[in-house]
């Protein structure tokens, strides 16, 4: 059982004592030191600080007391990404390792010179404060901030989980204000434009597939042709980075109603296309990084038609606003989207119906077939 020693260090009292800590995984003593209380008036002796120095102790004499991390906060953020393991204990998927190591890379700088046992939510605080003053611009948009804080807190949640440090500092820090992010969505009648102004049977096919469907960008890139059989299109994959994984979610991977007007476009879009494999692959048959597509055939389209290209995320936003307009049921435009529902009724027993969903869909494909005869 460990006494400890108190010292007088300047104008305080410090207790020194040993502590079993954990330095890359192995098991160690070191020294470690506390304040106890300022040299006054009612602390003016090593008796008068003996009571503060047993509690600080207390736990430090508990048998099965774990040992804490003395590993650097970088260094164990580093181990974190190099295990792939989220904070949870589930797999993380290559987007979010891609993400998760954009973050690291932005709160490196920042990182504080202490041991990650010693940190607090004080200093997830400064790392926050810090990334927020070194956007001098402005121009971080508020979803870095956000991003940055799940990266922190997964990580530090993956260290309480595996008995590193005894609680998560990050659960209740700070966001920083930014730039909103893009959260655009495109009416028909912009739809309409962008359509007119592209010319590409590629780039008109993914746009009405992001039109009528509202698959996200990954889902669209993992389309093969053994996917739709001319009615419906069976999401069964995403693509992110050029990797072929799962779906965002579990309820992502479900069928999609093809409207008539989506049929064509793909119709004409087979015509230029191998018909095998992806739906929108390049020349190597792989799947077409549609960021490529956009600067190279879409955005120098649109120069001087009053109609700014906001990705094709827009066009799922806009398919949800559309339909949410019409006096659609929400649980139908979840069911379009393939969002996951809350409710036990919802969940398992309104099941989707691709004939409300198509239905759903046809009132959409109706104005926007108004816009083409103008």
């Amino acid at each position: 059982m460990q006494r400890g020693s108190i010292k007088k260090h300047g104008k305080w009292w410090v207790l020194k004592y040993r502590e079993d800590v954990l330095k890359n995984g192995v098991r160690a003593r070191k020294d470690a030191y506390k304040k106890l209380a300022l040299f006054d008036r009612l602390h003016q002796t090593k008796e008068s600080v003996q009571a503060l120095a047993d509690v600080a102790l207390a736990s430090v004499n508990v048998a099965d007391r774990p040992a804490l991390s003395a590993d650097s906060v970088q260094s164990f953020l580093e181990m974190f990404l190099t295990k792939r393991e989220g904070g949870r204990g589930h797999a993380l998927r290559p987007k979010t390792v891609a993400s998760y190591t954009d973050m690291f890379r932005i709160a490196k700088p920042f990182l504080p010179q202490i041991e990650l046992r010693r940190v607090r939510t004080p200093d997830i605080n400064q790392i926050m404060r810090s990334v927020a003053a070194d956007d001098e611009d402005g121009r971080r948009a508020q979803t870095v901030y956000a991003n940055l804080k799940n990266f922190l807190s997964s990580a530090f949640r993956y260290a309480v989980g595996h008995g590193l440090i005894e609680s998560n500092p990050v659960r209740d820090a700070i966001i920083p204000e930014g730039e909103d992010s893009d959260t655009y969505a495109y009416s028909l009648a912009e739809t309409h434009k962008i359509m007119r102004a592209v010319k590409k049977p590629m780039a008109k096919a993914a746009i009405m597939v992001a039109t009528f469907t509202g698959l996200r960008m990954s889902e669209i890139k993992g389309l093969r042709w053994e996917d739709y059989d001319g009615k419906v299109l069976n999401v069964r994959r995403g693509v992110v980075d050029g990797i072929v994984g799962d779906t965002k979610t579990k309820t992502s991977k479900a069928p999609v109603p093809v409207v008539k007007t989506l049929q064509k476009i793909l119709a004409k879009h087979l015509k230029s296309n191998s018909g095998d494999g992806y739906i929108f692959h390049g020349e190597t048959s792989e799947p077409v990084r549609f960021e490529n597509l956009a600067r190279r055939d879409i955005e120098p389209a649109l120069t001087g038609k009053k109609v700014e290209w906001h990705g094709l995320h827009a066009f799922r936003r806009g398919l949800a606003s559309v339909l949410h307009d019409k006096g659609v049921d929400t649980l139908v435009i979840k069911h379009i989207l393939r969002q996951s529902v809350k409710g036990v009724a919802e969940e398992h027993y309104i099941k989707p119906s691709l004939e409300r969903m198509r239905a759903a869909l046809e009132l959409v494909e109706k104005d926007y077939l108004k816009l083409r005869k103008h």
